[in-house]
């Protein structure tokens, strides 16, 4: 599980570059995430060594390139209420179980 800083930097990350096609510069992280440079570094840094980033150039964050978006779900049984296994159907189950 990641820490709400680097979890939230990493939605900022694939959220900024979906919707405007490229990575932030420093300053729009800095703006975002209310947090210095250098705090945004080390949070980088932790993304990359946990295999969510490839971060080659360390000076810029336009480099960054997304291998994983999201955390994976550590529990692969999780549980609806009342429902069991969540799986993936034929989209008829959306009907018919919840």
């Amino acid at each position: 599980m990641l820490p709400d800083f680097e979890r939230k930097l990493l939605r900022i990350l694939v959220n900024f570059s979906g919707q405007r096609g490229r990575m932030p510069e420093v300053a729009e992280l800095e703006v975002k995430t209310g947090k210095s440079w250098s705090q945004i570094r080390k949070a980088l840094a932790e993304l990359e060594q946990k295999q969510f980033i490839v971060w080659k150039d360390k000076s810029s964050a336009r480099g960054i390139l997304i291998i994983e978006g999201w955390e994976p779900l550590g529990d692969s049984s999780y549980l609806a209420p009342s429902i069991g296994p969540i799986t993936r159907g034929n989209g008829l189950d959306y009907w018919t179980l919840y």
